[in-house]
């Protein structure tokens, strides 16, 4: 058994973010199971990991993805309220990943756990009570003299019960290319194809990413549980999220004391040495325990809450803000070794317009790290 108190070491990943921190003291450390994730009345979705040394003289380490678990949300009379099934994305598994894909309706007065069942042995996390989360007053944006962006969030619980937040987003945006193509080389016909601002085209794509570290407040030392324009993203000029429009979704958990204080001292930790561990971490203790061997191991704390979302539009383009995105020249002057035709062209990076050529990535947005998966909530009719 590794004692809890020589978890100095030990890398943990929360909301898939992942920090590296070289380890000292620990002489074993390979095969810890980690368990991230919450069980949310949305759903749950869960990543299961194992530690492994890579280098037993400077204990290095990295995750194995965990598959072929069985896990459940059970409740205080060992009812099972919900089966999180192996997750896959386009036909193919997300390694280490399941999710429960349905609501669950908290009783009154119940407490849940996560079950998992995994290469026979048994764990389990502690019986936690859930959090019925405030409404999110408002998410709103701040544009700097710099031009960067800043996003903030306020809330507030009526009861004045709930003091701990922790949030998470999803930000999409859209991208529009600096030239519209008429005419484009498909690399999958190896043919010359005409686009529209209405068909298949490279004019408009859409992006996204998620947030990856650890967003706390409380207002526990204040008399009123009020949250007020608390900053949780930011993002300065020189990205494509300054394109077109923007668009940010934040998810919001109300947090109990105690996985207030744990996600406290993780994000503290952080702050002071940019790992989830400082040189001299105070003890990090979850709640998560195997059943069937006491002595083992197991990394994560999972709590339970209600979410509350709100999600924010900012129009880049409309308010001009488009000057600001990622920039690029775009002409190239190819007459002393022009392309032989489109598809060469192509494979130098070039687009071929009247007159001349330019880089690919000015007229085709998937080079700037888009796609056409228009998400199903976007507000325009843009393809």
């Amino acid at each position: 058994m590794i004692k809890k108190s020589k978890l100095t070491g030990i890398i943990l990943f929360l909301s898939s973010c992942i920090s590296v921190y070289e380890p000292v003291g620990l002489e074993d450390m390979s095969g810890i199971l980690v368990v991230d994730g919450m069980i949310l009345d949305t759903g749950t979705t869960i990543q299961l990991s194992r530690t492994v040394i890579l280098k037993k003289t400077a204990f290095s380490t990295k995750f194995d993805n965990v598959n072929n678990a069985t896990i459940h949300v059970i409740d205080e009379e060992n009812n099972v309220v919900a089966f999180a099934e192996q997750q896959y994305i386009d036909g193919k598994i997300n390694p280490g990943v399941y999710a429960v894909n349905h609501t669950i309706s908290f009783a009154p007065g119940m407490k849940y756990a996560l079950d998992i069942r995994l290469e026979g042995k048994h764990y389990r996390s502690a019986f936690v009570s859930p959090v019925h989360t405030p409404e999110i007053e408002e998410v709103s944006w701040q544009l700097n003299d710099d031009k960067s962006i800043d996003i903030f969030v306020s809330t507030h619980d009526p009861t004045n019960q709930i003091n701990h937040f922790r949030w998470a987003f999803h930000e999409a945006w859209e991208i529009r290319s600096k030239i519209f193509w008429t005419y484009r080389f498909d690399p999958d016909t190896r043919t010359v194809v005409e686009q529209s601002f209405s068909g298949d085209n490279r004019w408009y794509c859409w992006a996204s990413d998620y947030s990856k570290s650890l967003l706390l407040a409380s207002s526990a030392k204040y008399n009123a549980a009020v949250i007020k324009n608390h900053k949780i993203h930011g993002f300065r000029p020189g990205t494509s999220r300054y394109s077109y429009l923007y668009s940010i979704l934040v998810k919001q958990y109300g947090l109990d004391n105690e996985a207030y204080l744990y996600f406290e001292n993780l994000q503290r930790n952080m702050d002071e040495s940019g790992s989830l561990f400082a040189p001299q971490p105070s003890e990090i203790i979850g709640n998560m325990q195997c059943i069937s061997n006491p002595e083992e191991t197991v990394i994560g704390y999972i709590f339970a809450s209600t979410v509350a979302t709100y999600r924010l539009y900012i129009p880049m383009a409309q308010q001009y803000l488009n000057d600001f995105e990622d920039q690029m020249d775009c002409f190239l002057d190819v007459r002393l070794n022009p392309p032989r035709n489109p598809e060469q062209a192509y494979q130098w990076g070039l687009g071929m317009m009247q007159g001349g050529y330019v880089f690919i990535d000015c007229v085709d947005c998937t080079f700037r790290g888009g796609t056409k998966t228009k998400p199903d909530y976007w507000p325009n009719d843009h393809q």
